[in-house]
């Protein structure tokens, strides 16, 4: 393994951050997977060190047959965010950007800069798009901290053939997102790892960092119409809640992770094997997900639990009003039917507020359209 500091510029005088980035193996094709986008999701960061454990085996057994790069934590700044003791890491406090959006390059400067230069050789069209994309890169501006952790972030995931996001939820089922013109790959994926819940996305509107990755090469065949052999992969992967940080937990899904990577050609005889599933599939689009609001301010108490099936209009959950006269409550109905995925972990709410989530059978919302900011 090969172990590189990337350092980010300095954001006051006697500070200074960088970046780990672990590089394990040598080829033509790269898997990248990082952890901790958003500092206060940490599960990622466990199975990380998990899989990591694993791969320096397989490493010495001579069994790593391309390049995998790990960034165990791809957030300092975010980490940094220590407040009364509490971890608020999803928005840069500089700027107010989530430090999940944002990031994406300009399609309209990939094609112009490569379109005239692809033909009908596939193979040859990839080496082309991943040069003009780490062009790209390097001309990022990065003027405020958050950019130059984008720029650096990129500098090392643009080019792969296979990228992978760890986060996780408030409280829910484990879940993968992933591009909707990638189905095979993404249930490969998913049931590798023995997560029920897909989410497919079009990634041609709004993306975070995984849409980052395949947004260029989809917008690029629909504007040249020219082949590719081995666009890149990318998904983001929804490791339950924020408190389901353990051992067996990230040791299961660093298993899944490696019979995934095997799967797709990176390692040999890891021995590793997909994950058992918990309930049916469900694959649906991110379009038909609806984000359930808080119609009240109080604290919401949950009458369904995660996983149970909802019909619509079926009592959820109620608002326990703080400031009324007398005890009262204000019932929350399921404004949709479908699966109930993720909860909120934060029980003192206000009107609009996300407190769940329904993996539903109708379209909720415009597609290309994030969840959430």
């Amino acid at each position: 393994m090969k172990t590189t500091h990337l350092p980010l510029p300095s954001p006051a005088p006697g500070m200074q951050r960088h970046l780990t980035v672990h590089e394990y193996g040598d080829g033509p094709r790269k898997a990248y997977l990082q952890a901790g986008l958003h500092a206060d999701e940490w599960p990622g960061l466990l199975t990380l060190q998990h899989l990591m454990e694993k791969l320096d085996t397989l490493e010495q057994a001579g069994q790593i047959r391309q390049r995998i790069v790990i960034v165990p934590f791809a957030n300092p700044v975010g980490m940094n965010q220590r407040l009364f003791g509490k971890f608020p890491g999803r928005f840069d406090a500089t700027t107010g950007q989530n430090f999940n959006r944002g990031m994406s390059l300009s399609t309209g400067a990939l094609t112009h800069r490569v379109g005239h230069l692809l033909n009908a050789e596939a193979d040859q069209n990839d080496v082309q798009v991943r040069d003009a994309l780490r062009q790209l890169v390097e001309e990022k501006p990065a003027h405020y901290e958050i950019e130059a952790l984008h720029k650096a972030l990129l500098s090392q995931s643009i080019d792969a053939h296979l990228m992978l996001d760890l986060h996780c939820d408030d409280h829910a089922l484990p879940h993968v997102f992933y591009g909707d013109h990638q189905r095979p790959t993404g249930a490969q994926l998913s049931d590798c790892l023995g997560f029920a819940i897909r989410l497919e996305e079009d990634v041609r509107g709004t993306v975070a960092f995984d849409g980052s990755h395949t947004q260029p090469w989809i917008t690029l065949a629909e504007n040249t119409g020219k082949p590719f052999a081995e666009p890149c992969f990318a998904a983001t992967v929804e490791l339950r809640g924020q408190k389901d940080v353990s051992d067996a937990l990230a040791r299961q899904d660093a298993e899944g992770l490696l019979a995934f990577l095997e799967q797709q050609g990176f390692v040999s005889n890891s021995g590793a094997t997909a994950q058992p599933q918990q309930g049916d599939t469900l694959s649906i689009n991110v379009d038909q997900v609806k984000v359930i609001t808080s119609p009240a301010n109080g604290l919401v108490v949950y009458h369904r639990a995660l996983g149970d099936w909802v019909d619509a209009g079926d009592l959820l959950a109620e608002i326990v009003l703080l400031d009324s006269h007398r005890p009262e409550r204000v019932p929350v109905p399921a404004p949709a039917s479908g699966r109930l995925f993720s909860q909120t972990n934060t029980f003192l709410t206000s009107p609009g507020a996300s407190i769940g989530m329904i993996a539903s059978k109708d379209q909720q919302i415009q597609p290309g359209t994030q969840l959430s900011y």
